[in-house]
């Protein structure tokens, strides 16, 4: 038997019947993955373990990841021609400055929304502890388990459960904090940018809004997670995926091309189509404070716990998030009154924002990560780079290859079609001269016949939608993994009959009436 990934089913019979699948790795036929005193813990009163699926793994990988395409007998590609295209890729046209075009239909705030739903899929454990407490369900888990024993500083306040953080005006609109500044979060990459770390606010304060009128604690976390299953299925995924994939889906309620399985997160998700959210980051938020004031990524960046050069405040020996970047969502959102001053998402292509090309490196994956790229100053890292490498090391399967398979089984499912694969020439043909240059060489062969999976979805999504939101074969490998993610959640909206509490004028509800309620209802603890 293979080194790799034990699939493990811990059903707790609560009153809700909640499932939690745990993942752990296995040797041969002797279990590595599950101390002793840990499995003695966790098979006692009400919860049962059964064995469902096994999945070999690169030596390398930790994570349980399961594969829509064969998994490659070595990398694709030579690490020397990626780190040649990633830096390719940050050669902009001096006429572009540092300006890119924008996703018309896509509000900033969705991209951070697709942040943290891909921090709530994708949580790779460190190689020491390689048990996986987290679900492959959409469940939000990454907000909603926390350790307040963490030595929190005296200006986190508790409600609910769940705890914020003060700002330096003493308003609770920051994460929970320890005294140095680290975030209390059980997924602490959700500290890796201030706009990121202010949704978790958002959604926080939304769950204690409605912690205040339950008399159940678990309760309020079911029905607060379902409406953020609402909000990813009907408001965030109608503006990224291509909408014949979303409609397919949504209607036919089936995945057959990720098939049947286990319901492990797909490693071309996590590795390929979901990573385009990175080139939806912009470079600057024209409007981005509550007060009006706009901010670049670099900003973003450093008023975080991870930022080693943190601009967090200091008051009282605490590290606190100064109150004049508290955010100002009504900028971020959709807006029918103040459109003008809504800060949109950047063109989904292979254009990045120029900071993606040099990053701190104290915000990179720790597994498979690619080693500093040449050229960039100590203590940063190369996104693109980073990116085209690490799927390499994954030995995902070309797009050209993985096209053949989607295809063949949307066929045989009588799903709807996808668009021919790009051909050859259309993956080079980019905006850029410098890098369709580079692609046309005859060094770059094998990057146009073979190309990198993260690389075509960049491309599809240009050439067929101009940027405006995923592509389909992108679309389509996204929104079936989200929907049976949510779907496997046995306490998901998509085997209830749940309806949202808090609908607008015509019935519906998104992240600008999560944010309206919290205007409206939250009240800040004592």
């Amino acid at each position: 038997m293979n080194n790799g990934i034990r699939v493990v089913e811990a059903k707790r019979l609560d009153r809700l019947g909640t499932c939690y699948p745990i993942y752990e790795r296995f040797d041969g036929h002797e279990n590595v993955g599950l101390p002793p005193q840990i499995r003695a813990e966790i098979n006692g009163p009400g919860i049962i373990f059964r064995e469902s699926a096994e999945f070999p793994f690169a030596e390398t990988s930790f994570t349980p990841y399961d594969r829509i395409s064969k998994e490659t007998s070595q990398p694709l590609h030579d690490e020397s021609l990626l780190s040649e295209l990633a830096k390719k890729m940050a050669e902009w046209p001096t006429r572009w400055g540092k300006h890119r075009f924008n996703a018309n239909g896509i509000p900033a705030a969705y991209t951070y929304l697709g942040q943290l739903i891909a921090h709530d899929l994708t949580h790779d454990d460190p190689p020491a502890f390689p048990v996986r407490y987290r679900s492959a369900y959409l469940d939000f888990n990454s907000v909603f388990a926390r350790d307040l024993e963490l030595c929190a500083g005296a200006s986190v306040r508790e409600g609910g459960g769940f705890a914020l953080g003060s700002t330096t005006a003493n308003q609770q609109d920051d994460l929970p904090r320890t005294k140095c500044g680290e975030t209390i979060l059980h997924d602490k990459r959700n500290d890796q940018n201030l706009t990121l770390s202010q949704l978790v606010v958002l959604i926080t304060k939304f769950y204690q809004f409605l912690a205040i009128g339950s008399a159940d604690a678990a309760e309020a976390r079911l029905v607060a997670r379902r409406h953020l299953q609402w909000i990813v299925l009907y408001d965030y995924l109608p503006r990224v995926i291509d909408p014949v994939v979303y409609r397919d889906v949504i209607r036919s309620r089936s995945w057959p091309l990720l098939g049947e399985g286990a319901g492990l997160i797909p490693i071309e998700f996590a590795a390929a189509s979901f990573r385009l959210g990175h080139a939806m980051v912009r470079y600057v938020y024209p409007h981005w404070r509550r007060g009006g004031g706009g901010a670049d990524l670099s900003d973003l960046l450093h008023f975080t716990g991870h930022s080693a050069a943190s601009r967090l405040g200091c008051i009282e020996g605490e590290a606190r998030l100064p109150d004049d970047w508290t955010v100002g969502w009504p900028f971020l959102l959709p807006s029918e009154e103040n459109s003008t001053r809504t800060s949109l998402s950047a063109a989904i292509d292979e254009n990045l924002a120029l900071d993606m090309f040099n990053l701190p490196d104290s915000i990179g994956d720790c597994a498979m990560s690619a080693p500093t790229p040449a050229g960039t100053k100590n203590g940063t890292f190369n996104l693109a780079e980073h990116t085209l490498i690490r799927g390499n090391r994954l030995r995902i399967d070309s797009a050209q290859a993985l096209s053949s398979v989607a295809h063949a089984r949307l066929k045989e499912a009588g799903a709807s079609p996808l668009p021919r694969r790009l051909p050859a020439l259309r993956v080079a043909q980019t905006r850029s001269p410098g890098l369709s240059d580079f692609l046309m060489s005859d060094t770059a062969a094998s990057l146009r016949h073979e190309t990198p999976l993260w690389f075509y979805f960049l491309r599809e999504a240009d050439v067929h939608a101009s940027g405006q939101h995923f592509g389909p074969l992108a679309s389509r490998i996204t929104m079936e993994t989200i929907y049976r993610a949510i779907w496997n959640d046995p306490d998901s909206i998509l085997r209830t009959d749940f309806a949202p509490d808090f609908t607008d004028k015509d019935g519906k509800f998104g992240l600008k009436d999560l944010h309206a309620v919290v205007q409206k209802h939250w009240k800040p603890e004592a």
